[in-house]
């Protein structure tokens, strides 16, 4: 089983679940760590420190014992990022005098 924290810099994963209860699993469905998501690790700092991932068009920190919760499956293509799809605009116009 591989998780988070054992991924290095450069590594395309797709979650398979979050191992957590609680507070956590909610920081954590909230940061967009969901399983099928597909995230990017992007840097680790030494010595146990964050990992910076990339999950869509979203980046964060995270830290290694929380990183540890995340299951993930190693992936070798990237998915297209879904952006909700166009929305339709809609103009105001003030009202003449």
């Amino acid at each position: 089983m591989n998780t988070l924290a054992s991924l290095h810099p450069g590594a395309l994963a797709v979650i398979n679940a979050v191992r957590a209860e609680g507070a956590l699993m909610h920081r954590l469905a909230a940061l967009g760590l969901r399983a099928g998501n597909q995230l990017l690790v992007l840097r680790q700092a030494r010595f146990g420190g964050p990992i910076h991932v990339r999950i869509g068009t979203t980046e964060l920190y995270l830290r290694r014992a929380d990183a540890c919760h995340v299951e993930v499956a190693l992936s070798d293509v990237m998915q297209p990022v879904s952006t909700g799809g166009s929305r339709p605009v809609v103009s105001i116009e003030s009202p003449r005098a």
